[in-house]
């Protein structure tokens, strides 16, 4: 029996033949794939995005943080060779280093934290080292208050040994008027600073630093017939073991001013032992009247390299011959630091090469030598040495005396530059900050330009990262107008 042909009615009820159906689904696959290729590309974006904003915030919280101790070095009354250090003081315990240039382009470098730990590094960073009374008051002093015992009718104790210091909480004195340490509503700095030694034990010490009163070291750096700059009056620092008690008694505690610690920093060379100095440098001096007095912060600011794949940079708090290490801000790989120091005594930092059409900022070089900033640029790899930090530069002892203008202080400021990258690496970014940025004198090979500071362990093996860079100059308010 013969088939009836189909009528066109019934092949449309046939539906789709296969080569159809393949076509159709082809052409959704490829719509839909377009579709992902779209939100993929989105989502690295606003990933991107994300990473390149908190890079940003971390350099500027970073420079935030290092600006306010830095503008601070020297508060209290250090001298400018103990207010800023470009090297350890090799007599005190905490901090190795294993390259010849101290805190520049650092490598072996460790900082023990205080569970004694040696936090790395992170090789080709540079690392600051500023002093002062920086993260707690201030206090203002006159003759009947100082280092135990004091009266109004005899004064007070020299301020050696192991004795307690005394605050008033107003003092008064008849050429510079009343002075309030402390007011429990309105001023409570009393209980600002009993908060901030709370910690202090003898496992985890705290320093006091005392500057004396109506006391000259370093006659003749003002500007003769100007304004008094850069007065130096000697200084004593002695080590706490207990929390402060200026609420309840008025007292900074027990000071011991003979503590090995704290010796180290009454010196003018942090290279000497100040424990060995004998007279005319024999330390602590004795003074009995106090000027002002506060809790001494030795601080440093490094990029910890613990984890190599996300670096940071972190401040680290003298306690003893440890470091309180607190990180600042995540993914942080590199700081670079210069020393502003008015070598040809103007008064200020200046740039003494002339503009170029690729070096154009008129208050610094990149030029090799082309300012008064060390080491800023990429060949400068000798810094300026503590030294150098003020107008006598004689060696050993800073022996006193010469000439009228003798250890007046130089350093006027630091430039600090950071760089933060994305947490994530961005191997389709090639911007020409892919493979790190090149700042001041940072170490690195090849063309185009590669930090060391900017090579990962881990693939990729060229680590293509978005990052951002920021650079401040930060005037040293202690030790020069002008940076």
């Amino acid at each position: 029996m013969s088939q009836r042909p189909r009528t066109a009615a019934a092949r449309r009820m046939a539906g789709f033949t296969l080569v159809e159906m393949i076509i159709v689904v082809f052409l959704l696959a490829l719509a839909m794939l377009g579709i992902l290729a779209v939100f993929d590309a989105s989502a690295r974006i606003n990933k991107s995005e994300q990473d390149v904003a908190d890079a940003q915030g971390a350099v500027r919280y970073g420079i935030y943080n290092m600006t306010r101790a830095i503008r601070m070095a020297g508060a209290g009354g250090l001298f400018v060779t103990q207010a800023v250090l470009n090297r350890p003081d090799p007599q005190l315990a905490g901090i190795t280093i294993g390259s010849a240039t101290g805190y520049d382009n650092v490598t072996g470098a460790t900082v023990t934290n205080l569970g004694g730990t040696a936090v790395p590094v992170r090789d080709g960073t540079d690392i600051v080292n500023v002093r002062g009374v920086l993260l707690s008051p201030l206090f203002g002093f006159d003759l009947s208050s100082g280092c135990a015992p004091c009266s109004n009718a005899t004064g007070c104790g020299p301020c050696i040994g192991s004795t307690a210091v005394m605050v008033d909480t107003i003092t008064a004195d008849p050429e510079i008027g009343q002075h309030v340490n402390d007011d429990a509503a309105n001023r409570p700095q009393f209980a600002a600073v009993d908060a901030y030694t709370a910690s202090a034990s003898g496992a985890n010490p705290m320093m006091v630093i005392v500057v004396a009163g109506n006391d000259e070291v370093h006659a003749g750096c003002s500007t003769p017939f100007g304004p008094q700059q850069n007065a130096q009056a000697s200084y004593n620092v002695g080590l706490i073991t207990a929390p402060t008690q200026l609420v309840s008694t008025g007292s900074m505690g027990n000071v011991d001013f003979t503590a090995g610690v704290a010796l180290q920093f009454d010196n003018e060379n942090p290279q000497d032992n100040a424990a060995a100095l004998g007279a005319p440098h024999q330390y602590p001096a004795p003074f009995n009247n106090v000027r002002r007095a506060g809790v001494l912060d030795d601080i440093l600011f490094f990029i910890d390299d613990t984890d190599p794949e996300h670096p940071a940079l972190v401040q680290a708090t003298r306690r003893g011959g440890q470091f309180d290490v607190v990180t600042v801000a995540e993914d942080v790989e590199d700081m670079q630091v210069a020393y502003g120091v008015d070598a040809n005594g103007d008064g200020r930092v200046t740039r003494t090469a002339a503009v170029t059409a690729t070096d154009t900022d008129l208050n610094a070089s990149s030029q090799a030598g082309g300012d008064e900033w060390i080491p800023n640029a990429s060949t400068e790899n000798t810094p300026y040495t503590t030294l150098q930090f003020q107008s006598d530069a004689a060696p050993g002892t800073f022996p006193h005396g010469g000439g009228p203008r003798a250890h007046c202080p130089r350093l006027h400021g630091m430039m600090i530059s950071l760089v933060a990258k994305s947490r994530d690496p961005d191997p389709t970014y090639k911007g020409p900050a892919a493979w790190g940025f090149r700042i001041m004198n940072v170490p690195g090979t090849g063309t185009p330009f590669v930090p060391d500071t900017a090579v990962y362990p881990s693939p990729p093996l060229e680590p293509r990262y978005r990052r951002r860079v920021q650079t401040l100059r930060i005037n040293l308010r202690n030790y020069g107008a002008e940076g």
